[in-house]
């Protein structure tokens, strides 16, 4: 199961960074005659690398914050705490010994 979930983050990973490549080149490529890039083109590629990578950080550590309290807001339980404190239910006694009887069609 292991192997499993680390396939599945690299797969993760490759899609962000495709996705974040992509979106670099068709933002900053202009020339299509040289196989190499141009000075302005190299560093508009790194800033916007840098400021896809700040945003992603940004927008993780937001998510990180504000997800528990939007699953669990003040005052309710946990799922956890819910289940520790639920008692199992109790079926009343008449119900335990009577069967259920089943009508013929006639």
């Amino acid at each position: 199961m292991n192997s499993i979930q680390n396939i599945q983050q690299l797969r993760e990973f490759l899609t962000v960074y495709n996705t974040l490549s992509e979106r670099c080149f068709n933002a900053c490529a202009r020339d299509y005659t040289t196989s190499t890039l141009t000075k302005d083109e190299g560093s508009c590629v790194s800033q916007c690398i840098d400021k896809q990578m700040l945003v992603n950080r940004r927008f993780m550590l937001v998510f990180a914050e504000q997800a528990p309290k939007a699953l669990f807001k003040q005052g309710e339980q946990s799922p956890t705490e819910a289940i520790k404190s639920a008692k199992p239910e109790q079926t009343p006694a008449s119900q335990t010994t009577e069967t259920p009887t089943v009508e013929e069609d006639k």
